[in-house]
């Protein structure tokens, strides 16, 4: 997928404009990462099944909405991506609040950044 082109196509610097422009252009069948309209709700579903003192909580959640909070894709091994407006969060599947891993991109430069490898994250698969 070129997030280059994504870029340049979003008229609004959001994650809901990043999510429907990725879903205008086509998915690569082979990549690590699944832009998906329902992961939102399964991102709920697995913080309340996953409910501790020292993973997300539904509250955390609604907080991080104020600002935008959007989960767009997983990884095939079940990690999230999710952004605000200023903001990308790689989450993992455990949903442990210490493993969170926070770049100060927005969506659109983060995925230019991991496509171009540049991207260091103890979570995502290396090769994208």
């Amino acid at each position: 997928m070129d997030f280059q082109e994504i870029k340049k196509e979003l008229t609004e610097n959001n994650p809901h404009s990043f999510l429907e422009t990725v879903f205008e252009n086509e998915q690569d069948e082979n990549s690590p990462i699944i832009f998906s309209h329902t992961l939102e709700e399964q991102f709920e579903q697995a913080i309340q099944y996953l409910a501790s003192d020292d993973t997300i909580s539904l509250d955390d959640l609604s907080n991080w909405k104020e600002s935008g909070f959007l989960v767009v894709a997983q990884t095939i091994d079940g990690d999230y991506i999710a952004g605000t407006n200023e903001q990308t969060f790689v989450i993992p599947v455990s949903l442990y609040k210490a493993d969170i891993e926070s770049y100060q991109l927005k969506l659109p430069d983060f995925f230019i950044a991991y496509t171009n490898k540049t991207i260091i994250s103890s979570i995502l698969p290396k090769e994208p």
